[in-house]
């Protein structure tokens, strides 16, 4: 009977999908940007948010009701200006951002960032796009906040000389949002759409379980 009970045990080891990709879900929800997040953003924010599982944690991510975008024709990141507000985002549970590094249960805005190109990332990423954590609390200005003012507020989720950052990864997707993706590296994310002021949308994928390590 025990041998049998283990040979059972066994076979559903090895059948059971991985545990952390079984729990990449995305859902919309109706549900306002919570009141942490600064009044000047909040208003810039959707009125839904989208509830990702991903192992042990959950991310409630709020999008730009209409992402400002430069110039015409199908919207890329090259048209966002460097630090600004892409969303915002209440984690709860035990959740790493890219670098491996866990972020505290809270609030915090999402901000777009690029990886420097001086030399000390080399390798780290196939692509240069990333949305930075930074404390809800000290985050107040809608506008852009470009890269030094960006980064220096993002070090303050982790308390570290690195911000907080979650890989863009493809920074322009094809696939259907809200669903699941995985990248050559095994990461693995979700598609997200955010509508543009042109008028558009950005679709992109934003990896949620994986490490980079630089």
């Amino acid at each position: 009977m025990f041998r049998r009970a283990c040979a059972l045990l066994f076979s559903l080891a090895v059948i059971a999908p991985s545990p952390l990709f079984a729990q990449l879900t995305a859902e919309r929800v109706a549900a306002p940007a919570p009141d942490e997040v600064a009044a000047s953003i909040r208003s810039t924010l959707s009125g839904d948010a989208i509830k990702v599982t991903t192992g042990a944690a959950t991310l409630e991510l709020w999008w730009a009701r209409a992402l400002p975008v430069s110039g015409s024709g199908p919207a890329d990141w090259s048209q966002v200006a460097e630090g600004a507000v892409i969303g915002a985002v209440r984690v709860t549970g035990p959740f790493k951002e890219i670098r491996g590094k866990t972020v505290k249960p809270g609030v915090y805005t999402l901000r777009y960032g690029l990886q420097p190109q001086n030399g000390d990332h080399l390798g780290a990423s196939p692509f240069r796009e990333y949305l930075l954590l930074s404390p809800a609390v000290a985050d107040v200005s809608a506008s852009p906040l470009g890269f030094q003012e960006t980064v220096a507020i993002s070090k303050q989720t982790l308390g570290t000389s690195h911000p907080a950052a979650l890989s863009l990864d493809p920074p322009v997707s094809t696939a259907p949002p809200l669903s699941p993706h995985t990248n050559d590296l095994d990461h693995k994310g979700i598609t997200f759409e955010v509508k543009t002021t042109g008028g558009g949308s950005l679709k992109f994928g934003v990896i949620l379980i994986g490490l980079i390590e630089h």
